[in-house]
């Protein structure tokens, strides 16, 4: 098996991240990595940094790994596509509709998935052991998601949607299928957002509800799936009980890393694994076009306050 060749795009703490896992996995160069600010810490890499991220994503890879802000997301994928590179691209694959429709529509010219969407939590231990579990099970009845953040400071409604609430509106849709409807409900704060209330109603006859918190205690995402033959739920991420001061706890964390860092690996692993294939196999651009309809259609019921169809999702 050829070494495959790969470019990390965007050096923040999730493309350095992305860089120390590929630099760990046989069967990959991390050949370089371009930030218009290069992190101090990228010195020691030992690969070549560049600064002109788009000069590094016409190059032509063998993969390219786009862990840039949101809004490059969707151009630096089209840029990659036309060098000829397979990508893995952190989520959302676009932070507007446009952006990822251009994406599958030019993945289309491939007949073949050269585009991995980085939903990690299909490769997260806990999420799929649920999954596997919930497949026994019978006809999903009702599939309960809930998602806290430790976010400080207020983010704007569509940043919560389609930087965060975007994994959660993907997890639904992996696990029960599609979406037909979204109904939101909101508790402002200024600037933001402090909790998100989405019921879905999904093709299959199966309803689905989101909780999310954008200011809270820890970070923490949970699962909770209710079928025909019984319920199973997620497990936290194991973690040390404390015995103190006559009370044991068993300490959250504010850190997502903490909760997905094994995921991401096996995540990267198998995505390096999948570039000496035809095709990627973990979520595709479609998977991410889907979820951003499901996102506008979510801003959509925020703005509006009512209920909002959601019609002609991607298969």
């Amino acid at each position: 098996m050829s070494v495959k060749r790969v470019a990390v795009l965007g050096a923040g703490g999730m493309g350095r991240f992305h860089a120390e896992t590929l630099m760990s996995l046989p069967g990959v160069e991390l050949a370089a990595v371009a930030d218009p600010f290069p992190h101090p810490d990228l010195e020691g890499y030992g690969v070549e940094i560049m600064t002109d991220v788009e000069a590094c994503a016409t190059t032509g890879w063998d993969g390219v790994v786009i862990a840039s802000p949101d809004d490059t997301h969707a151009d630096l994928t089209l840029l990659a596509l036309d060098a000829g590179s397979r990508v893995l691209c952190e989520k959302p694959l676009s932070h507007n509709l446009d952006g990822a429709r251009a994406v599958v529509e030019a993945e289309a010219r491939f007949a073949k998935r050269w585009v991995q969407v980085g939903f990690m939590r299909e490769v997260d231990p806990a999420h799929l052991a649920l999954a596997e579990e919930l497949a026994k099970l019978g006809d999903l009845q009702y599939l309960r998601c809930t998602h806290r953040n430790t976010n400080a400071e207020p983010r704007p409604p569509e940043v919560i949607v389609v930087n965060s609430l975007i994994h959660d509106l993907h997890t639904v849709r992996w696990l029960g299928g599609d979406i037909t409807s979204v109904d939101a409900r909101v508790t402002p704060r200024p600037g933001g957002l402090d909790h998100v209330l989405l019921v879905l109603s999904l093709a299959s006859g199966a309803t689905a509800t989101v909780e999310f918190s954008d200011d809270t205690y820890a970070y923490e995402v949970e699962v909770e799936a209710t079928a025909a033959g019984g319920m199973v739920t997620t497990s936290a991420p194991q973690r040390p009980r404390l015995r103190v001061n006559g009370d044991h706890r068993t300490p959250i964390g504010d850190d997502w890393f903490g909760w997905f860092a094994d995921a991401y690996r096996v995540q990267d692993r198998q995505w390096v694994e999948s570039l000496s294939h035809d095709e990627a196999s973990g979520p595709s651009a479609a998977d991410g076009l889907a979820a951003q309809i499901a996102a506008e259609a979510t801003i959509e019921s925020i703005t509006t306050g009512v209920p909002v169809a959601i019609e002609g999702v991607p298969s």
